[in-house]
């Protein structure tokens, strides 16, 4: 007797767990197929290339190094490492999340949170997943920390910190930005003369036009169209 009740419970717990099903992911509330997220310590991770190519993102994958490399033609370029937890946007300093990026069943798994936090794109927590907003970032106006929405272009602000590859600026309307030292970033003073973006420093006053994209991290992280660093 004591056996069979055992045998039926372990049966009742096997049909109650296989019942629960994985929260999935969707882009603008369509579902995306194979995208059951997995937890890890409390976290849901997705499966990367089902969610980024539903995206339309473009996925590459370097098995040398077991890097992942997310781009859409434009201003969104993500880069991570399997082992890693540091997120790289727009060749920016490699930022860290809740985890590092794992393999389960031979697939890469990333934190819900890179797309929210890192890419800046809107996530939704639903009953049933995590639904992923694309139009609406393509549209809305940015209030300073709406990733790839509309951003204002301009703005004036004076420079709190700089090191070898970051300048921590203070946009007078925003307030405190990141903005990466590009190869792409063309400094000049307000008479046009190119300046070496390595030797802005602390309290200058700049005139700052930002890229295209701007992170949801605090502060948010741009890389500049083109910096004046006023007289």
């Amino acid at each position: 007797m004591k056996r069979k009740l055992l045998c039926t419970f372990m049966l009742t717990a096997a049909m109650s767990v296989s019942a629960i099903a994985a929260p999935m992911m969707s882009v603008d509330g369509a579902v995306i197929e194979k995208s059951e997220t997995i937890n890890i310590e409390g976290h849901d991770y997705f499966p990367v290339r089902a969610v980024a190519e539903a995206m339309d993102l473009s996925v590459e994958w370097q098995s040398e190094t077991k890097t992942v490399i997310l781009t859409n033609g434009g201003p969104l370029y993500i880069t991570f490492r399997v082992g890693e937890n540091g997120y790289t946007f727009a060749k920016t300093a490699p930022m860290p999340s809740v985890g590092a990026p794992v393999i389960s069943d031979g697939r890469t798994y990333i934190p819900v949170e890179v797309i929210s936090d890192i890419a800046g794109f809107m996530v939704e927590k639903k009953d049933d997943g995590y639904n992923i907003s694309i139009a609406q970032n393509d549209t809305e106006e940015s209030d300073g920390n709406a990733g790839f929405g509309e951003l204002t272009p301009y703005a004036t602000g004076v420079v709190k910190e700089v090191d070898d590859e970051q300048i921590l600026f203070t946009d007078d309307k925003r307030g405190d930005v990141i903005l990466t030292k590009g190869s792409g970033t063309n400094v000049t003073d307000s008479e046009g003369n190119i300046v070496d973006i390595n030797d802005i420093k602390a309290e200058d006053k700049l005139t700052v036009e930002y890229g295209d994209a701007m992170t949801m991290s605090l502060p948010p992280i741009n890389n500049p169209k083109s910096i004046v660093v006023e007289k």
